[in-house]
């Protein structure tokens, strides 16, 4: 997959056109799959997009608190402590 350039784009939000270049397998199917949802295949790219975003921005979070526990163990409770106070 390749991005090509980015041009902006008015709408509710900031958004910017891209250019993505796809296998002719991945298109058709993400054009099979937008018809099933009934959504565009920019709206499926964009929700990917930022399922992978929010994962990497998860993945860096846990590794700041680990780096914090490791510095000050005391500071952890361990998991049955964990989900007895969210009872």
């Amino acid at each position: 997959m390749f991005v090509c350039h980015t041009v902006p784009v008015k709408k509710k939000m900031a958004m910017f056109r891209t250019t993505v270049y796809l296998p002719a397998n991945v298109h058709r199917a993400m054009k099979v799959l937008a018809a099933v949802k009934g959504k565009s295949m920019a709206d499926l790219l964009r929700e990917a997009l930022m399922q992978v975003y929010e994962d990497v921005l998860d993945l860096k979070a846990a590794d700041a608190a680990m780096r914090e526990w490791e510095k000050n163990p005391s500071s952890g409770i361990d998991a049955r402590a964990y989900f007895a106070k969210r009872r």
